[in-house]
């Protein structure tokens, strides 16, 4: 019983932490000091201290760390994310 009173004490503290950060980016986002734009290479969605489009994001910086299974499986091809379904 000991271990489920640990864990959901845990999932408390885990939810009340993000809670707790979304709403201060929201308070970031209402002063103008963080906004969530596109990327203009592969239309991801990254975080910017300027609202406008960002020219590269952690995708396009770091493809291997953000799609490591699709990176594996095709060796020595540029991992890019093209396609985006989301259009405004």
């Amino acid at each position: 019983m000991t271990v489920y009173e640990i864990l959901t004490v845990f999932v408390i503290v885990v939810l009340g932490t993000f809670t707790t950060a979304a709403i201060y980016l929201g308070l970031l986002n209402w002063v103008g000091a963080f906004h969530i734009v596109r990327c203009r290479n592969c239309r991801h969605l990254t975080a910017s201290t300027a609202n406008s489009p960002q020219a590269s994001c952690p995708h396009c910086r770091h493809p291997l760390l953000m799609h490591p299974l699709y990176a594996r499986n095709h060796p020595g091809a540029q991992v890019r994310i093209v396609a985006d379904p989301l259009r405004y």
